[in-house]
């Protein structure tokens, strides 16, 4: 029983709806425990709810019995979302979990609301394209009885070479994606690696906001590559580079360097460097932190504007490409060929 609940995964909205459900009741004074009990017993209108509340009742027995709340969670409901743990963390910190569910919820709507608009924005051009290549493949079906044997085969291979031509295009895309630098300082063409630097650096300034040394806030920002392999996952470049700017920094700190100084031979991206100096001398540095989560958030959005910009003008382009040259090599020696019979 223990197995199978460890197995089974929650979604990601009704791991929203229970965080928001848990800190208004806890920003109305309730305790912690009778809060996290009532919003659990909310959780049972579905099949995700009834699992997510088998697992906070599990947490709630776990803190009875005299466990922190992180030790609770993790031990009745394996990993947590990076949200619900950056909130634990820092209530841990400064007492005031209702807050810190209430930031990191908004940061969460924020950037779930973004991914799903561009995968909105995605459907439409996926559809007109699929469409096209569609239509094209039934038009060579149905024609190709009624068409010579060399003008069926001429259209097969130019079907072929128009497809090979398309998948070219792509792949020197992807490739060209690849080769750019996967380093901070670079104009992102997809969005997903500008909201993960992003994110990355707004949990460091809400760690650091709570109270918690930048020492643990770079030991606890680590982060796990995916379960994707290597290329297969999207972020790989973006994850990896992240934990070594946090391993270098952590380096020279330990090595007695300023944060400046640790920053420059981590070779951090310069408008941060900036900030840090000036943080050294007014002593926010959290705000440093936010400030840089920001620039990347700007960077996400112009990146996902631009996809939404050019893929559907793109994919009409090449639907019509497609509709055209499925005319010039089936309609087209069909109505030649009942030309000449009549």
């Amino acid at each position: 029983m223990k197995t199978n609940l460890f197995r089974k995964t929650i979604r990601a909205a009704s791991w929203r709806e229970w965080m928001g459900q848990w800190a208004e009741l806890l920003q109305s004074g309730m305790s912690v425990l009778d809060a996290l009990v009532l919003s659990s017993e909310l959780q049972c209108s579905n099949r995700q709810g009834k699992l997510l509340h088998e697992k906070l009742q599990r947490t709630a027995v776990f803190i009875q019995a005299g466990q922190n709340l992180q030790t609770a969670f993790r031990a009745s409901c394996g990993t947590l979302p990076m949200p619900l743990e950056v909130a634990l963390l820092c209530a841990q910190a400064n007492g005031d979990l209702g807050t810190a569910l209430q930031e990191q919820l908004q940061r969460w709507h924020t950037t779930s609301t973004a991914t799903q608009t561009l995968t909105r924005s995605l459907i439409y051009p996926g559809v007109v394209l699929t469409m096209a290549i569609c239509c094209w493949v039934f038009l060579h079906h149905v024609s190709s009885p009624h068409v010579g044997h060399t003008q069926s085969t001429f259209g097969m291979a130019e079907l072929l070479l128009v497809s090979g031509g398309i998948a070219f295009f792509l792949l020197l895309f992807i490739r060209l994606y690849r080769k750019q630098k996967t380093g901070l300082h670079t104009r992102f063409l997809l969005p997903n690696k500008a909201w993960l630097a992003s994110n990355f650096y707004h949990v460091i300034a809400c760690e650091l906001n709570a109270g918690i040394d930048l020492m643990h806030c770079l030991r606890y920002r680590a982060m796990p590559l995916g379960r994707l392999p290597g290329r297969l996952n999207p972020n790989h470049g973006m994850q990896n580079t992240l934990n070594l700017l946090v391993a270098h920094i952590q380096k020279n700190l330990k090595q007695g360097m300023s944060l400046v100084q640790a920053m420059q031979h981590a070779q951090a991206p310069q408008f941060l460097i900036r900030q840090c100096q000036l943080a050294e001398q007014t002593g926010n540095l959290a705000h440093c932190f936010l400030l840089a989560s920001k620039v990347y958030e700007m960077h996400a959005r112009t990146a996902q504007q631009r996809l939404q910009n050019i893929l559907p003008p793109l994919a009409l382009s090449i639907s019509a490409l497609a509709l055209a040259m499925a005319y010039q090599f089936t309609l087209a020696p069909l109505y030649s060929n009942l030309t000449g019979l009549s």
